[in-house]
């Protein structure tokens, strides 16, 4: 029975955490993969960043929850990326250049297409305009909680986001012209 009850202590942490993993996996799995260019690696970053929040429960600022988050992603991503240097630029390359497996409409091309110019235009901001784009636009983070991610100010992250955006606006017309 003293199992039963020590579960049930820990209940609310493991809601609190399962609620986490639901809402933030993906973004942050994305955020990652803007960092380390890699889908594995990318996963790995997202689950060690569950593994320190399960570990830092007792102490975290539940308020300041998703700033945490995409911080130690971040770090975590860094640290991967470091050791990773030499290989995947190769290996996006490669990847870059090998026709689909399934060839499908025209549509489906040009979605692709789309698709893969806007990933290299958002990989080809300048890093702080390029977070905030993708802490707003892939994590849904507000104002605040990208301030607090990135340390800079509500105004400046509007700033960002928004030369972000013109930037991106420019290479679409480009495309398009």
């Amino acid at each position: 029975m003293p199992v039963e009850h020590h579960m049930s202590d820990r209940d609310p942490d493991h809601a609190f955490l399962i609620a986490t993993l639901d809402r933030f996996e993906r973004p942050l799995i994305r955020y990652a993969l803007g960092i380390v260019g890699e889908i594995n690696q990318a996963r790995d970053v997202a689950q060690e960043v569950f593994i320190k929040l399960s570990q830092s429960l007792a102490t975290l600022d539940r308020e300041r929850l998703a700033p945490w988050l995409f911080t130690v992603c971040k770090n975590r991503a860094l640290d991967h990326r470091r050791k990773l240097k030499r290989l995947v630029p190769m290996e996006l390359e490669v990847l870059d250049r090998e026709p689909s497996a399934q060839a499908g409409p025209a549509e489906v091309m040009e979605e692709k297409e789309l698709s893969h110019a806007l990933k290299r235009w958002i990989a080809q901001l300048p890093d702080k305009q390029r977070e905030a784009v993708q802490l707003k636009f892939e994590a849904g983070l507000s104002y605040k909680e990208i301030s607090e991610t990135l340390k800079t100010s509500i105004g400046n992250v509007g700033t960002l986001i928004h030369l972000g955006v013109a930037n991106l606006r420019q290479q679409w017309l480009a495309m398009n012209a």
